[in-house]
């Protein structure tokens, strides 16, 4: 994320209260140049862009039960980086495997094959599983991949959308089938 003054202007005129649970190392942050030092005295650090161009802040999970003296008296950081629309969603590694368990009805899912290949089997694919409501994607399978493996591995949105851009430039499709009617379904 390397988000201008415009854009996070942009993110704030939309922003609800931020409610899901970090899950990761801490949370990314929409921050105008001239907040800086307010979310740094509260423990947020900087993570600079990979282009060397620009970055953003995020805010370290330890951090975020801080308290601090707010505009209403005392309250936590994470309290306030609501009141003050700053928290953009998970930043970091995750560790989601507990709050996984307890959505996995929530979940979208998304099984891709690699084009070059005939056969739908286990080493020609990969799934994509989406919480949206908790903000993290898990992935399982993609041989040859980074985060390949049997096990699901999990990442924030914006990593899980990265990956699949990456998947589709190098030759991975999405599989999509025909749903097959209930009994019921049918007689409609």
């Amino acid at each position: 994320m390397n988000w201008k003054s415009r854009e996070i202007r942009k993110f704030r005129k939309t922003y609800a209260k931020y409610t899901f649970d970090c899950i990761s190392e801490g949370y990314t942050l929409a921050v105008l140049f001239d907040e800086k030092d307010e979310v740094k005295k509260m423990g947020a650090r900087w993570n600079p862009d990979s282009s060397g161009q620009g970055g953003h802040w995020w805010m370290p999970e330890k951090h975020l039960a801080d308290t601090i003296q707010g505009t209403v008296g005392t309250e936590t950081v994470w309290e306030w980086l609501n009141e003050h629309e700053m928290i953009v969603g998970q930043y970091g590694k995750i560790d989601a495997k507990s709050h996984i368990l307890d959505n996995l009805e929530d979940a979208d899912e998304y099984e891709l094959y690699h084009s070059a290949v005939d056969d739908y089997t286990a080493e020609n694919t990969g799934h994509f599983h989406v919480w949206e409501n908790i903000g993290i994607v898990g992935i399982v399978g993609f041989v040859g991949w980074a985060h390949a493996d049997t096990d699901m591995s999990y990442m924030t949105l914006e990593d899980g959308r990265s990956m699949w851009d990456d998947l589709m430039k190098s030759g991975y499709r999405m599989i999509i089938r025909e749903k097959t009617l209930t009994p019921e379904e049918d007689a409609v």
